[in-house]
């Protein structure tokens, strides 16, 4: 029996709806390509311990992390299949990473040099391969050139043996762009076959993301590695839904009459009496200044207009509609209520940036408390 919420701000997750986005997720998957679960920035707020067991339950035999710390909570969790760290790591996390069997991800032959130093070729972990292909230019080998085409021959060289993967991460989900970056990946995984002793049979090829899943194209690779369509992020539909909720309570109510102005800078002046609750949410909740234009939330399953400047602790919401809102009632700030749902689709117009941003800022703020609402469609 969970405790009761005693916080001014939560997050309430549900693991029925990760568990169903992660069985469509699998279902969508091209044939013969297994799932890398990518559970970066604490599970995009959703919490890895909230989200391991489900990976586990469903036979996924990798998951991508991105710090030392996730790779300790992954663990403990119980997974004892493969963690891929998704970025170049510094030889301290290296070497902080042994005692999790990370795999690490490589893309210069300075960056293999420097884990050498520090940890020895007979400590040095799986290695993966970050191609470039023409896609995201941050820590891929570019093998177009001479110089990284000479940088690949070194580093097959001084990791001989330690090579388990070649991958690369796709910049657009754009039919044509997508569907190039996937033919240019295939020629350079070609060239290195072509130039090593690497056996095809032998090393892993991935490529993400959740928008290359999304577009529908095939990669042509042994595993994708895709997150944010497990928390619905990406494409929400009856079947991809989000599982995370930014909830409140009303904690004061007042009414006001025409021409008051309201919160800092007097951005909202009252053009007639309103009744106006505060709620206990502000952008120390993560719930960003740029809703002060045009946001709602739902109070007892009906929409209320955000008024006036965020604050750091509070928002004012209009309540006119409601002559019987109280104080103590529960305020949705993201999800549903009823009848009634704050989508992901507004949330991002009026936020001006994507759901894996709030997300995650929200689910690493606030409190988390596990609540299985019922998933839109099993």
């Amino acid at each position: 029996m969970p405790l009761p919420v005693t916080e001014s701000a939560w997050c309430e997750i549900s693991q029925g709806q990760i568990a169903q986005n992660l069985r469509h997720t699998l279902a969508r998957l091209p044939d013969q390509t297994r799932l890398c679960a990518v559970v970066k920035a604490d599970a995009y707020g959703h919490g890895i311990e909230n989200v391991v067991p489900l990976v586990i339950g469903q036979g996924v035999s990798h998951i991508g992390i991105s710090s030392n710390a996730e790779a300790r909570t992954v663990r403990a969790a119980g997974f004892t299949g493969s963690i891929l760290r998704l970025r170049t790591a510094t030889p301290d996390e290296v070497e902080g990473a042994l005692q999790y069997r990370v795999e690490e991800l490589v893309g210069s032959e300075e960056g293999v040099l420097a884990i050498l130093d520090r940890v020895g070729q007979r400590r040095l972990p799986p290695l993966h391969i970050s191609l470039n292909a023409d896609g995201m230019s941050r820590d891929g080998l570019e093998l177009s050139t001479p110089a990284g085409r000479g940088a690949c021959a070194r580093i097959l060289e001084l990791a001989d043996g330690h090579i388990v993967g070649l991958c690369t991460h796709f910049p657009s989900n754009h039919p044509d762009e997508l569907g190039e970056n996937i033919a240019r990946f295939q020629q350079d995984l070609a060239w290195v076959f072509a130039h090593s002793s690497l056996q095809r049979q032998e090393v892993l090829t991935h490529a993400g993301s959740t928008l290359t899943l999304a577009a529908g194209l095939d990669p042509q690779v042994d595993m994708m590695r895709c997150g944010a369509i497990l928390f619905g992020i990406a494409a929400p539909s009856h079947v991809f839904h989000p599982a995370l909720t930014l909830k409140s309570r009303v904690i004061s109510i007042g009414s006001y009459p025409k021409g008051s102005t309201i919160g800092y800078d007097r951005t909202t002046v009252l053009r007639r009496d309103r009744l106006l609750a505060s709620v206990a949410l502000g952008y120390a909740n993560g719930y960003s200044r740029q809703l002060s234009q045009g946001a709602e939330v739902l109070i007892r399953g009906q929409s209320c207009p955000v008024m006036g400047a965020i604050s750091m602790n509070t928002i004012v919401a209009d309540v006119s509609a409601l002559p019987e809102v109280a104080i103590g009632d529960e305020v949705v700030a993201f999800g549903r209520q009823a009848e009634q749902e704050i989508l992901s689709e507004a949330m991002e117009r009026q936020s001006g940036t994507i759901m894996a941003d709030l997300l995650t800022d929200w689910g690493q703020r606030n409190p988390r408390i596990l609540c299985d609402f019922a998933a839109q469609n099993p």
